[in-house]
């Protein structure tokens, strides 16, 4: 969605806005937060002092974690937006090399971000890296090109895009095509094969192992 209204030369403030109002309202909106809150029931029972969250965008994860006491970590892209709040602390990326020691963080979440990244399974080992050992990495992701979520899309292009995104469903699938840039089935194969023995996964909203039937897949890995 940013590459493709950038493109158009909109404004990072006029593109906040677009994004915020098509996936955090209506029946999106609902969705999103119901995967939001899904990924903190299946956290592990482990204390999080210091925690990142990559690619939080103008919604962070913050609002549903339960330790709201922690130093919470934000990683944007260069360029990227800030939100002006206290709570967080900012640093800046070029969306390759994570700019912090080793062994820095209790957590690092990634909400819904792994599908825009471009060598996915370098980035995870990255991330895996930075956290404590017994740390924990979250991941939220859409099980896009599933069947569920293409029912979804065809959703939006019907009944939401025209009025959220001003963009005929033509745009609307080719600004899915340059952001979701993976698959899901090959980041859960990538996630299974290396982290196998250290995951804890869920299915949403069916928690069946059967991505065609869910809209959303959580992950915690266990380092």
């Amino acid at each position: 969605m940013f590459n493709f209204f950038k493109k158009k030369k909109i404004s990072n403030k006029k593109i906040d806005k677009i994004y915020d109002q098509h996936l955090y309202t209506g029946l999106n909106g609902i969705l999103m937060r119901y995967c939001h809150r899904n990924l903190e029931k299946t956290l592990p029972n482990k204390e999080f002092k210091k925690v990142l969250e990559i690619g939080a965008g103008s919604e962070p994860h913050y609002k549903y974690i339960k330790e709201k006491n922690c130093k919470y970590f934000i990683l944007e892209l260069k360029g990227g937006k800030k939100l002006l709040d206290k709570r967080f602390k900012y640093k800046f990326y070029d969306g390759n090399k994570i700019p912090f020691k080793d062994s820095e963080f209790d957590r690092i979440i990634l909400s819904h971000t792994l599908e825009h990244i471009v060598f996915p399974e370098f980035f995870l080992k990255q991330v895996l890296r930075k956290v404590k050992k017994g740390g924990v990495v979250s991941i939220s992701l859409p099980t896009d090109p599933a069947v569920m979520w293409r029912i979804g899309r065809l959703f939006n292009k019907i009944f939401k895009i025209k009025k959220t995104l001003n963009t005929n469903a033509l745009e609307y699938d080719y600004m899915n095509s340059i952001e979701h840039i993976n698959s899901f089935f090959n980041l859960h194969s990538i996630i299974r094969y290396n982290f196998q023995k250290k995951i804890k996964e869920s299915f949403l909203p069916f928690n069946i192992n059967f991505p065609d039937i869910n809209l959303f897949y959580n992950v915690h890995l266990i380092k």
